[in-house]
Order: C-alpha cells, then sequence, then structure tokens
C-alpha cells in the first residue's frame, strides 16, 4: 500500500480512502431519508431537476453512488439529478473526471475554505451560473469538516458553514467525533508533521457530542431544522444528520 503524503493526511484528501474505506452503507443510509427529503423540495421552491453538490469527493465514487440512488427514488417524479463534486486535491478530482465525467455528474478541483473566505475566485458559483440555479437542492459534506476546522480553526469552520448554509436547501452532514480529532492530531504527530497551530485554540470542542451539538446548533442558528438523521450508523460509527432551509415551505 502507498504511503499517503502529509499534506494529504493534513487535509483529509487521501489518495488510498478506499482501500481502507471498501464497504461503504452511507448511500444505503441516505436513501431511507431520500423521499422525506424530496417531499419537502418538491413542497417548496425546488427546481424541475434536482442540483448537488458534494464537498471533498475524493475520487468520485461516493458522489456518483449518491447520484444513483437519488435518480432511483426520483424515478416516478420524472426528474433527473445533477450532481458536482469538489475536492482540494487536483490529482484525486483528475481521477474522478476520468471515471465518472459526463453530462449529469462533474468534478472541480477548490480549496473550499479559501473560497467561503474570499480568498480566491469561487468556482462554484461559475457551475452555479452555468446551470442558471440560485442554490443548490442538497450539499453534502461526508467527513470533511474535521480537516477544515482543524486548518482553520472556529472562525474558518464558521466560514464554511456560512457558505454551504447559504447555498443549500437541504445540507447532508456527517461529522467527526472528538476522539477522532485527537486521534488525528496524535498521528500527525508521530509521522512527525507537526501541530495544527489552531488545535489547542478550539473552543468547538468535546466529547459525548458535544463537539457536534457545536456545529449543529450553529447550522440551526442560520435557519436550517433538523428533518432526517439516519437511524444506524455506518462503519466508522457515524450517522448522517440531514437539514433543510426554513424557508422550504
Amino acid at each position: 500500500m502507498e504511503v499517503e503524503p502529509i499534506d494529504a493526511i493534513r487535509h483529509g484528501n487521501f489518495h488510498q480512502y478506499y482501500v481502507f474505506r471498501h464497504q461503504d452503507s452511507r448511500p444505503q443510509h441516505l436513501e431511507r431519508c431520500l423521499p422525506k427529503c424530496l417531499k419537502k423540495l418538491t413542497n417548496g421552491i425546488a427546481t424541475n431537476d434536482i442540483y448537488m453538490l458534494d464537498i471533498g469527493c475524493n475520487v468520485g465514487k461516493l458522489t456518483h453512488s449518491i447520484r444513483k440512488v437519488m435518480l432511483s427514488v426520483l424515478n416516478e417524479q420524472k426528474k433527473t439529478s445533477f450532481a458536482v463534486g469538489v475536492d482540494i486535491d487536483a490529482e484525486l478530482v483528475n481521477k474522478a473526471s476520468a471515471t465518472y465525467n459526463s453530462e449529469y455528474l462533474e468534478f472541480i478541483q477548490a480549496d473550499l475554505s479559501a473560497v467561503a473566505m474570499e480568498e480566491i475566485d469561487d468556482p462554484i458559483k461559475k457551475y452555479m451560473a452555468s446551470k442558471g440555479i440560485q442554490r443548490f437542492d442538497f450539499i453534502s459534506c461526508f467527513s470533511v469538516l474535521m480537516y477544515i476546522h482543524l486548518n482553520r480553526g472556529d472562525d474558518g469552520l464558521k466560514k464554511v458553514l456560512d457558505y454551504v448554509c447559504s447555498h443549500a436547501r437541504i445540507l447532508i452532514l456527517e461529522l467527526q467525533s472528538w476522539k477522532k480529532y485527537r486521534d488525528h492530531v496524535h498521528r500527525m504527530r508521530r509521522y512527525g508533521a507537526g501541530d495544527y497551530e489552531l488545535y489547542n485554540g478550539l473552543k468547538w470542542r468535546g466529547s459525548n457530542g458535544a463537539l457536534e451539538q457545536s456545529i449543529g446548533d450553529y447550522v440551526i442558528s442560520k435557519g436550517f431544522s433538523v428533518i432526517c438523521t439516519t437511524e444506524e450508523k455506518n462503519e466508522f460509527n457515524r450517522n448522517l444528520v440531514i437539514y433543510a432551509s426554513n424557508d422550504i415551505k
């Protein structure tokens, strides 16, 4: 097995991700919540088709699988699903594009934290303009916010959450626990990669769900409500929490 580059470990863009996560039950868990989510959209201001943004898409496998699940649920409604995956790592994006790119599924290289903090131009905004949409029907963040949090601190994570909340009708979050944060920080030290400079100053922290509660409360403060939580936890002992914007009636 290849050794992951230190920079990849620091930012969570693992090139061997699907070697150690060869099983992935998230599409099946999400499928159980999708009818409720789509009903919420249909009763509101959803477009004829469904648009999804997947943040931290890696090589695109999960993005592709989630779109397939959406298509199966949308089949009776005669809608289709467009998806775009975004990742900080250009090599991973190139692999995703080579494997899955199509008229309905695209991949973009971008550092979302830099986009959210207005440090670089926004390629996601360009994608939205090309599709004529103001917001995505779904934005998913599967186990990626921890790396933004560690690298950018509380303020950086808040900026990213502000960005996704302003661009999403429905937001799907899979969060890592505080134990995972600690384990990852220790892992970086073992590799001789040093510390995350902002780690000790994080105010959003704590075990037994305290960290996840802080993030969830912030999303709710941005005008969202929890509409579904997957009952089963996946292979990494995490569940999915799905929020809907309160302006969807």
